[in-house]
């Protein structure tokens, strides 16, 4: 031992090392004692630790010496080396993947009692939908919703459409209603009592639109202005404060002498001579 220190000794006095760096190292040596200890003995363990294991390694990889083979042969495939090339560049998406996974693991191991007594508790309703979904007319239903796709994904967005307009008009709607109760009553009520007249006339369905067309002809004939006008101005005599002055025989013949009321009487005498005609025809 004396020996080996000497020759060490004898090394180092040949190393050209200066006495500040020996100084040096020899402070780090000794602030760093216990870690060096520590160190020294984790060495130690894993020597000892080595050596019995070694053994069984051997034995291990002797055993298992066909599938390493054939591991290694399957590393060695581009395949391989393609997908683990793919693994490390999508290392972060992989990493979020299992998380999730995990997620779903942990909903699934708390939803599956609850569903299996679902189950249990719906057997008899499930039975019969199962029944229901194997009948023919089912089959044929999907069949054809598969085949109008497109026109059933048109009528869907058409029916969000109506509704959202559903949705903005039925409150306005419903305040119109409340400001027009009365109306609304009394329409309804009109409405009531045209069908009890249509009942009671015993008139046929086609015979009654038509009276209702003539009606609406002679309603847009009537409301001409020149007609409307020419009428008011007639009434004005029954409606105003000072009634006409009274006329006889010799009034009458006087008034023919009138432009106005040879007019008059002019339409007059051929609204009936149009009438007598219409009604002997």
């Amino acid at each position: 031992m004396a020996q080996k220190d000497q020759s060490v000794d004898g090394d180092f006095d040949d190393t050209p090392f200066e006495a500040a760096e020996v100084n040096e190292l020899a402070e780090t040596l000794e602030e760093n004692d216990e870690e060096l200890a520590e160190l020294l003995e984790t060495l130690v363990v894993v020597q000892e630790l080595s050596a019995d294991l070694a053994p069984e390694l051997r034995e291990a990889a002797h055993d298992s010496r066909e599938p390493i083979a054939e591991l290694r042969t399957a590393l060695e495939q581009e395949e391989t080396l393609v997908l683990v090339q793919r693994v490390g560049e999508n290392a972060d998406t992989l990493v979020e993947l299992l998380e999730l996974l995990e997620v779903v693991d942990e909903l699934v191991g708390d939803l599956v009692p609850e569903l299996k007594t679902i189950v249990r508790e719906n057997r008899e309703t499930i039975a019969r939908i199962r029944v229901a979904l194997e009948r023919e007319e089912t089959l044929t239903l999907l069949e054809r919703l598969g085949e109008n796709e497109e026109t059933l994904i048109e009528l869907l967005e058409l029916l969000d459409v109506t509704y959202e307009l559903a949705e903005d008009l039925v409150p306005e709607a419903v305040a119109v209603v409340q400001e027009n109760r009365q109306p609304i009553t009394e329409l309804r009520m009109m409405v009531a009592g045209f069908s009890h007249a249509y009942t009671d006339a015993d008139l046929e369905p086609y015979q009654l639109g038509q009276n209702l067309g003539n009606m609406l002809v002679l309603g847009c004939q009537l409301g001409d202005e020149e007609l409307i006008n020419s009428v008011e101005s007639g009434l004005g005599a029954f409606t105003e404060e000072e009634p006409p002055k009274k006329i006889g025989l010799l009034g009458m013949l006087g008034a023919l002498r009138d432009d106005d009321v040879r007019q008059g009487l002019g339409v007059l005498v051929e609204f009936l001579r149009r009438m007598g005609s219409a009604r002997s025809n």
